[in-house]
């Protein structure tokens, strides 16, 4: 699950092209996407995309969209994961501190099943 503006650049955006090829992997865009980024072109499948340096890759991910609100609180967001129960859950913006309470928190909560919660440093 990655926002529409998280797909534009860095680690979003990374993972999503190396995924983006693997029929196995699905993407999910939660909230309005915008004309002319990444989300509004996957939405609509196309056969390829075009990739950060220009080369284009096969899109052979399933794409979704849900309307989700990126300022859910807490609650909200674990109730959402409980629902989908993801492998991984890869944490990918905030802030520092807040990110590892978080992490924590959904540690806590996944225990008792096979969930990786994620979250690689910035940069």
């Amino acid at each position: 699950m990655a926002s529409p503006s998280g797909l534009q650049s860095g680690l979003s955006r990374q993972s999503y092209e190396i995924w983006c090829s693997d029929k196995k992997n699905e993407c999910v865009i939660p909230g309005y996407d915008v004309e002319g980024t990444l989300a509004k072109t996957i939405i609509n499948e196309p056969k390829e995309v075009t990739l950060m340096n220009g080369l284009t890759a096969p899109l052979n991910i399933q794409v979704h969209y849900i309307s989700f609100s990126a300022h859910a609180d807490f609650a909200q967001t674990s109730t959402f994961l409980k629902e989908l129960m993801p492998p991984n859950i890869i944490l990918v913006h905030g802030e520092a501190n807040e990110m590892r309470r978080l992490k924590q928190k959904l540690i806590t909560q996944f225990a008792y099943c096979n969930t990786k919660i994620i979250s690689p440093k910035a940069g």
